[in-house]
């Protein structure tokens, strides 16, 4: 509960600190709300390890909301920044006279670009949406007579942190001068989970889509929303790829593969362990002039899950288990001072010097001592929320009055915990879309 409500008052912060910003200028800010119907129903109970539950229930509450805030970058152009609750999945299972009920709330913040045509047709403005999605899942589990069944009888409470790509399409109606009805379509590309499983070398990926009925109001259409002034500040999203150097495996593993339908074991594996310490990163980041020399950079920066396993993976099929796995997640929000230095009238490179606060969840599998299902031993996990000095550069390329092209390295020390999977150094290098407000 208290992540998702951290994350909906920094969207009603920056809403707000948008709003402040019309008391010195003439941009015409939207905002809106409204209801979401999510689908996840590509998510079976094999990718959660509970095909060995026999299932009463398993039900999708897929009913949530949303409230965003936007602005017109230029007549084809908008820029918005959305929270979103995608509602409820409620499942009940059962083996062995033990039962377990699970329940899990997704949410996320949507930065994203709305390209439009530059008038109505017939009242009706269609548009296609560009974004990302810095989302979480809270999930808790309560179970009964549990002990002898399940190797981990007692109730859990679990939150992850990812990151994914969104892409859609919606359309407008302007009912008034300044309210419109909206019908919007996304794509959430790639939702990520770390259960360990037979598909995907153990780490599953799969779309969930969205369908939400929106009022929008503050839309003007009798005004000329090019003619506003300049806010002097300017929002990018990013999209690239992260590193990490932290030891994330230890080096070995050892040890047994079960049979999750009968608990039995089925084979030992042993072997080097092998990293995947790359991964997709999403940012959003606001730029703001401090004086003429200086320029203030703050954003929210999901780095992407870092992967080990065993170069044995000891899977048996019939949803056996991935054996000796672990994962770390980094989720960060940073403030930095740039420089910028103007090398020709269009370009510019900028290093920056600053802090981070990064969030950094580690799980570690191999200790897969099941006895008769496997989804409810998930292994020990290990969070850590540190501050970490950060250092980057950006080269930037105006591409017009409102649009500039940017490439970007950041770099951050010693993230991480030596209670989970070590501390590392934490780079990424991205390229991204800035629109001048």
């Amino acid at each position: 509960m208290r992540v998702q409500i951290f994350a909906f008052f920094v969207v009603i912060l920056f809403v707000s600190s948008l709003a402040r910003a019309e008391d010195i200028s003439n941009k015409k800010w939207f905002w809106g709300y409204g209801i979401l119907s999510s689908d996840f129903s590509d998510w079976t109970a094999e990718d959660a390890e509970a095909s060995s539950l026999t299932f009463s229930k398993m039900d999708q509450k897929p009913i949530g909301f949303t409230v965003f805030t936007g602005v017109p970058v230029s007549k084809n152009l908008d820029f918005e920044i959305a929270f979103e609750a995608h509602g409820k999945q409620v499942s009940t299972g059962s083996v062995s006279g033990a039962t377990l009920n699970s329940k899990s709330d997704t949410y996320g913040i949507y930065p994203s670009l709305i390209i439009k045509p530059e008038n109505h047709f017939y009242g009706i403005l269609p548009y296609a949406r560009l974004g990302f999605g810095v989302g979480w899942s809270e999930t808790s589990t309560t179970k009964a007579n549990a002990v002898g069944v399940f190797s981990n009888p007692n109730n859990t409470k679990e939150t992850h942190v990812g990151s994914q790509l969104v892409y859609g399409v919606g359309a407008q109606y302007q009912y008034s001068d300044t309210t419109s009805i909206r019908l919007d379509f996304k794509v959430n590309k790639d939702g990520q989970t770390d259960y360990i499983n037979n598909i995907d070398n153990g780490y599953i990926k799969k779309d969930f889509r969205t369908i939400g009925l929106h009022l929008v109001h503050g839309l003007d259409t009798a005004s000329d929303e090019t003619n506003a002034d300049p806010l002097g500040y300017s929002i990018g999203i990013f999209r690239g790829i992260s590193k990490t150097d932290a030891r994330m495996s230890g080096g070995n593993y050892s040890g047994n593969t079960y049979n999750l339908t009968t608990g039995a074991v089925v084979t030992t594996v042993s072997g080097s362990m092998t990293d995947d310490k790359t991964d997709v990163s999403n940012r959003v980041m606001l730029f703001m002039p401090i004086n003429e020399i200086l320029d203030l950079e703050m954003g929210i920066v999901q780095y992407g899950m870092f992967k080990s396993r065993s170069s044995n993976l000891g899977i048996t099929g019939g949803g056996n288990a991935l054996t000796g796995a672990a994962s770390r997640s980094v989720t960060s929000l940073e403030t930095s001072l740039s420089y910028p230095i103007s090398i020709t009238p269009e370009f510019e490179i900028s290093p920056s010097l600053g802090a981070g606060v990064f969030f950094v969840e580690d799980e570690i599998y191999n200790n897969l001592e099941f006895n008769g299902v496997g989804g409810t031993d998930r292994g020990p996990r290990s969070t850590s929320t540190n501050l970490n000095f950060i250092a980057g550069i950006m080269g930037r390329y105006s591409f017009s009055d409102t649009i500039d092209i940017a490439i970007r390295y950041d770099y951050a020390s010693d993230v991480g915990h030596s209670s989970g999977l070590g501390k590392g150094s934490l780079s990424s290098a991205s390229i991204g879309i800035i629109t001048n407000l």
